[in-house]
């Protein structure tokens, strides 16, 4: 009986390594498979970050010009202008001033 009860215990042993090397094999496929979807999506995501990096591009381009066609259709100045208009400003009425300075001295 004990020669009986050892054959058993081997066979449920070379069972159970097989089914060990069996479960090794189905994980290290796994493993493989799940790399290359990760590589894949890598480089989808990448792909993607350019074409969202153009398309930023072009609607702040696009923006831009709507902008200015506003502005031009309405007359109103922009930001930019008024704030040139407020140095020249300043310029002249410097230039006034000295002018100004010289004749009353006169």
């Amino acid at each position: 009986m004990a020669g009986r009860g050892n054959g058993r215990n081997g066979t449920i042993q070379v069972f159970m390594k097989e089914q060990l090397e069996e479960a090794q094999r189905r994980f290290e496929t796994f493993e493989a498979d799940a790399e290359k979807v990760l590589k894949q999506l890598i480089a989808r995501g990448k792909q993607q970050r350019k074409e969202l990096d153009g398309l930023r591009t072009q609607v702040r381009r696009g923006w831009g010009q709507f902008q200015t066609r506003v502005v031009e259709a309405t007359g109103v100045a922009t930001q930019a202008q008024v704030k040139e208009l407020n140095r020249e400003l300043g310029r002249l009425s410097k230039k006034l001033d000295v002018l100004m300075g010289k004749r009353a001295q006169a």
